[in-house]
């Protein structure tokens, strides 16, 4: 049948273009069709480096080939109302969480407390994230959202993941000290694509277990 048509005296190659290919205006409408939106929680990129934006860029790439869209505020939403209660809307609204902690500051310890505990630390450096990495991930999991957790390699042992904090959930370490090379070595690591996989599979059963119907009719021969 298709080929008939096409040999049909009417058939031109512009009505060819105009019946199989979507209007660029069409296709930005819809851009997240079948993408379902995720919460990525990730630092101001005005307060980040070429490569980590870069790595950054990559992994909304990532997701979007798994048909997930990476939702981030302010980037991609915004609301009229405060930054706690504008987080709560996004995670309420998604059906995923990706927290991506990057480096952003190193400090040195001046001065303590006095604690006994902290009586090596002073003269230590390390580097520091966001402090969003606490707050997000913490009330998505209240939320029981599917988590997934990122972290550069210089920050890996603070914040969230310190001893005691978030581990032991899925924790990927990027070792940003190769440079843009870095990137492609993680994102084509087997560990990447096994947690990728795993988390987009929850991700999916999620959504399809909250937006299902609340009666389903089951026969008898059920």
């Amino acid at each position: 049948m298709i080929i008939s048509d096409y040999k049909s005296s009417n058939w031109n190659s512009s009505q060819a273009v105009s019946t199989t290919v979507p209007s660029p205006d069409l296709v930005a409408k819809t851009n997240r069709f079948y993408k379902l939106p995720v919460f990525l929680s990730h630092p101001t990129s005005n307060t980040l480096n070429d490569v980590q934006i870069k790595f950054l860029i990559r992994l909304m790439e990532e997701l979007k080939r798994e048909l997930i869209f990476p939702r981030t505020l302010p980037n991609t939403e915004q609301y009229p109302e405060s930054t706690m209660s504008s987080i709560r809307t996004m995670i309420y609204s998604s059906f995923g969480m990706v927290t991506l902690n990057l480096a952003r500051k190193k400090v040195k310890v001046t001065e303590t407390n006095g604690a006994t505990i902290y009586q090596n630390d002073v003269g230590t450096e390390y580097w520091t994230g966001s402090y969003f990495s606490f707050i997000e991930p913490a009330m998505a999991y209240q939320y029981g959202l599917p988590q997934l957790f990122i972290t550069e390699i210089t920050v890996s042992n603070q914040d969230v993941y310190e001893s005691g904090g978030i581990l032991p959930y899925r924790v990927l370490v990027w070792d940003s000290t190769q440079g843009l090379e870095s990137i492609d070595i993680f994102f084509n690591s087997i560990e990447w694509k096994e947690m990728l996989e795993n988390w987009t599979a929850e991700v999916r059963s999620g959504y399809f277990l909250q937006t299902q119907p609340p009666f389903q009719y089951t026969g008898e021969n059920k």
